[in-house]
């Protein structure tokens, strides 16, 4: 509840300084991939596998550079050639595949949530 403005402030400057629908998803995607790589760290409630951890911070990071390379794109800040262009279109749509798919082996090995760790004083 405390957050809830802090969010509506950072989605309005975000509309404002992203002015293309697709540059705001990229901007977005930015954060949400950052949180995701965050989340082993930020949830010490969840006991998860070390190799999972591991996982969802490589995806994270390698979400996050995905979506930095796409901002790039539509911002125009990365200008390639038409040989680069068609490289990286073919590319990066496989790469947000691979992270799709392993998000999904790690919802589906119950790892992504992870099981909830129990209090010593609860169990007497």
């Amino acid at each position: 509840m405390k957050w809830r403005p802090i969010f509506i402030l950072l989605g309005a400057a975000l509309a404002l300084v992203c002015a293309k629908f697709r540059v705001l998803a990229d901007c977005m995607g930015i954060f949400a991939f950052a949180w995701y790589a965050m989340l082993p760290f930020i949830d010490t409630k969840a006991v998860r596998a070390p190799w999972a951890k591991f996982t969802i911070l490589f995806i994270g990071l390698f979400g996050m550079a995905n979506a930095a390379v796409f901002l790039m794109f539509h911002r125009g800040w990365l200008v390639a050639s038409p040989h680069t262009k068609h490289v990286l279109n073919r590319c990066l749509p496989f790469a947000g595949g691979i992270i799709l798919g392993v998000t999904l082996t790690l919802m589906f090995s119950g790892q992504l949530l992870g099981s909830r760790r129990h209090d010593k004083e609860n169990s007497n």
